[in-house]
């Protein structure tokens, strides 16, 4: 299974996406603030990050520079409408579900999930 990890205080946007992601097949871990996801990169490799653009804190652009020094190879994408994401790609809100998961299998191809066989259950 392939992991992304997606950074954002926004309850409703990490409560609809991570759903929409589980259910693509995706692991998914959270975290609320920027630091935190530099701390995750520490200890775990993901295959994407979704970040989100709004300012609060370390700013996603900063944890970015960070991040890509830790993990050079893994894409970002920063979400919403926060101007502290010129080097990312960004995804404005509101956003279609099925575009982001349209992205996310654009800019890593790599992390689209594994078919399941016919019967097998989504979490296995």
């Amino acid at each position: 299974m392939k992991k992304i990890l997606l950074c954002s205080s926004n309850p409703l946007l990490v409560k609809s996406l991570y759903g929409t992601l589980r259910d693509e097949g995706y692991a998914v871990d959270s975290v609320e603030h920027p630091t935190l996801a530099v701390r995750k990169i520490l200890n775990a490799t993901y295959d994407l990050m979704l970040i989100d653009a709004e300012p609060f804190g370390l700013s996603a652009e900063d944890a970015a520079r960070i991040i890509r020094s830790l993990a050079p190879d893994m894409p970002m994408v920063g979400i919403g409408g926060g101007a502290g994401c010129d080097h990312l790609p960004l995804i404005t809100l509101p956003a279609d579900l099925d575009a982001i998961k349209e992205l996310i299998h654009v800019i890593a191809p790599e992390a689209r999930r594994q078919p399941q066989p016919k019967g097998a259950a989504a979490w296995a």
